[in-house]
């Protein structure tokens, strides 16, 4: 996302899918002048290698640009962090890193299969849009802080130490938090008839 915005004006995100949806390729300026740091410290936690995060970033507009429309996303951020992180594991994936991204992505399936036993792919079975719903109402219903240290865990893949750095804690009490709330999530999930146990 090294494209340089000509104008220097700054476009809400409104504005700026309207420009995707019609086609208008100024939209991919605005969107890497916006997001393009936000977009590559995703793909730097995942990957572990500025040179990786960048090509990874650079894929980020392409894939927008063909999925924009028919999509029309409500919040282009999360759109972008979505995209982002969805082509970062698949690029893990893919070379099948030995790095200290990779860990943190088989040690996050690796969590969230307590969560969700049945799932093989218990990342992929979140985003997906039976549960999308489901998720988004459970996170609703816990506190604010254990909201953000699920998804500084789960959605950013951040570290314990990173998150008990940033919320003032320590590991174990980031560890105990995030089990609870997995545990939670199992039984929220059971109760919405979308695990079988």
């Amino acid at each position: 996302m090294n494209r340089a915005n000509p104008r220097g004006h700054t476009m809400d995100d409104k504005e700026i899918i309207a420009l995707y949806l019609r086609r208008d390729e100024k939209a991919l300026d605005y969107t890497a002048e916006k997001y393009d740091s936000y977009c590559y410290a995703i793909a730097l936690r995942i990957l572990g290698s500025e040179e990786d995060a960048k090509e990874c970033v650079n894929d980020v507009l392409l894939a927008v640009w063909e999925t924009i429309p028919p999509n029309h996303p409500e919040k282009l951020s999360q759109y972008l962090g979505r995209i982002t992180k969805n082509i970062s594991v698949n690029k893990l994936r893919a070379i099948n890193a030995k790095k200290r991204g990779a860990d943190y992505i088989r040690l996050c399936i690796d969590e969230l299969s307590e969560a969700i036993p049945s799932a093989d792919d218990p990342i992929a079975l979140l985003e997906s849009e039976e549960l999308g719903g489901a998720l988004e109402r459970f996170l609703r219903s816990v506190s604010a802080a254990n909201r953000r240290i699920f998804i500084s865990r789960y959605y950013y893949l951040e570290s314990i130490s990173e998150i008990a750095s940033r919320f003032g804690m320590n590991e174990n009490q980031v560890k105990l938090r995030l089990y609870r709330t997995r545990e939670k999530l199992r039984k929220y999930l059971w109760k919405e008839g979308l695990l079988n146990e």
